[in-house]
């Protein structure tokens, strides 16, 4: 005998973690979470407020499972810092019950493209690359913008002089009245694209320091005056030795090795004993100001690093968007930000940080220093910014991060990244920092979404009415399995944008997006439509009750 599938099982408990028990609990989800026995005893208590049942345990294997009723659950998330245990653990979940839902975070999106052959139907998803497109369009976009991720690229909507790049698809023109005027076949003033124009990007590239960084750092004012000093020596040395009655060349070389104290006694044994000990006292002077400039090399070299130097800032950047922060957020949205050609300086305080070297491969200039040092933010050019995105893991860091910021430049644009709610607020309405934006706030609706196998979902308003922008999948024994791809597409409703086959590739392009192209079953469709046309195509790929009343209940809702 089966028993219905009836609740969800998380597994882990980090911040995205539990913003999802608080999404599934309000939807009415019964949640099952089960935590590390070493856990924050406040997030236990906090999971139990909100509903979920909780099972602490020291590992997560066959028993943990077996007691959060795996084999009735409709879904398993799955939260960790380890992504080869995470991976342990939904392999002992597909063993347990092969018909529960698998959802992972992972950090490695590499790992992430190749678990489908390990574990099937699988989705694989990033709290970082969730959330980065919004940090991204608070650093750049206006409220006429919006700038998100479908279809594994990132994209920008909004009127035809703010959106650049490749045109993607034509969405409204705004001239028309009614719902005529959406999706258009001929011309249309607002458009989907792939570059945000204006507000910081595509902007000037910022040069890394590299060779001529490198020697201007190692001889700074102080080495110069000391390197001044060995030339001034050695001029004032070849005229002491021509002095003597030698010839130029001969005048010159006793003065090079006398001046850098490479020569000896001996070297002047053709001399009066007096131009000796004058030839000594030269020598005398020149190794003092040769240990000098050894002194400073080696310390440069020694305590700073060359790949710091090399990596660091040259000239004066302007325009820029400065990124404090190289983790999994912060290397996101620099990636984002680096494909949509806008200027980038990064500042992070670990050099053995993964991110710095990923930055340095994208040819980003990297501070190392503390995020909040003035002198750190001078040199990443907070003068002439754009933004300033403090996106580190600690919620007082990056407090202090956009304070200093503001201390910096009372009028640069000031991205926070915050965990704590209550805080966000008070901080946007008292201390006018800016923005504010929660990694995990912004990642669970769509872990939520995938959880209870709604589709992904990006809504975006010309004028009174929405069109939404959507990942679907084809569902086996649906409708849609054998209907060309062209039935799908309604002129003013439905637009297909991509699709993505067996292969597990996103395929834009519009020879691949034939007409003729059958549908199979596990495609997934982006798709933009209204209301009503996205209605109609959850109709056509599902099979379910529970989607034809969403369809009927979306028809009446286009308007806002």
């Amino acid at each position: 005998m089966t028993t219905e599938a009836s609740h969800v099982v998380v597994i882990g408990g980090n911040s995205t973690a539990q913003r999802l028990v608080g999404e599934l609990s309000h939807s009415g989800e019964t949640v099952v979470m089960i935590v590390p026995l070493n856990g924050d005893p406040d997030l236990v208590l906090d999971m139990e407020r909100l509903g979920a049942e909780v099972l602490q345990v020291r590992r997560v294997g066959e028993e943990a499972l077996v007691d959060a009723r795996i084999d009735t659950a409709r879904a398993a998330v799955i939260f960790g810092d380890d992504d080869v245990e995470m991976i342990r653990t939904a392999l002992a979940v597909e063993e347990l019950s092969p018909a529960t839902r698998l959802i992972l975070e992972l950090g490695n999106p590499r790992l992430g493209e190749r678990l489908p052959a390990l574990l099937g139907d699988v989705t694989v998803m990033s709290s970082a690359e969730l959330a980065a497109p919004s940090f991204v369009s608070a650093a750049l976009a206006t409220d006429e913008v919006t700038t998100f991720e479908l279809a594994g690229r990132l994209v920008v909507a909004g009127p035809q002089a703010r959106v650049g790049g490749e045109r993607l698809a034509r969405l409204a023109d705004t001239r028309r009245s009614g719902p005529d005027g959406l999706l258009p076949d001929g011309e249309a003033d607002v458009v989907l694209g792939t570059k945000l124009v204006g507000d910081g990007g595509p902007g000037v590239p910022i040069r890394r320091s590299g060779l001529r960084g490198v020697v201007t750092h190692v001889f700074d004012s102080k080495a110069r005056w000391v390197v001044l000093g060995i030339v001034v020596l050695i001029v004032v040395s070849v005229l002491y030795f021509k002095a003597t009655g030698l010839d130029w060349l001969t005048a010159f070389f006793y003065a090079l090795t006398a001046s850098t104290a490479t020569g000896g006694p001996g070297d002047y044994s053709d001399l009066p004993v007096i131009w000796r000990i004058g030839a000594v006292v030269i020598a005398l002077f020149g190794l003092v100001l040769s240990s000098g400039v050894t002194a400073v090399i080696l310390d440069v070299l020694i305590s700073s690093r060359l790949a710091a130097l090399t990596g660091g800032v040259r000239g004066k950047p302007r325009g820029h968007v400065i990124v404090i922060g190289l983790g999994r957020v912060g290397m996101s949205v620099v990636s984002r930000l680096v494909e949509r050609d806008v200027p980038v300086v990064a500042i992070e305080l670990d050099e053995d940080a993964v991110g710095v070297r990923r930055a340095r491969r994208l040819k980003v200039p990297v501070v190392i220093a503390e995020g909040s040092d003035l002198t750190a933010l001078e040199t990443a050019g907070v003068s002439e910014a754009a933004a300033v995105l403090a996106v580190t893991d600690d919620d007082g860091a990056n407090l202090e991060i956009g304070l200093a910021a503001k201390d910096a430049r009372a009028d640069v644009r000031v991205v926070t990244r915050l965990f704590d709610h209550d805080l966000a607020d008070r901080v946007e309405r008292r201390v006018a920092l800016g923005a504010t934006r929660s990694v995990s706030m912004l990642a669970a609706p769509a872990f939520a979404a995938a959880a209870g196998g709604r589709p992904k979902e990006t809504t975006f308003p010309v004028g009174r009415r929405v069109l939404s922008f959507s990942e679907l999948r084809v569902q086996p024994g649906s409708p849609a399995v054998g209907l060309p791809l062209g039935e799908l597409a309604v002129p003013g409703q439905v637009t297909v944008l991509a699709i993505r086959g067996g292969d597990r590739r996103w395929s834009w392009a519009r020879t691949e997006l034939a007409p003729q192209r059958t549908l199979a079953a596990g495609d997934t469709l982006a798709v933009v439509a209204s209301r009503t046309g996205l209605s109609g195509v959850l109709q056509l790929i599902n099979h379910g009750a529970e989607d034809q009343a969403q369809g009927e209940r979306a028809s009446a809702s286009d308007q806002l």
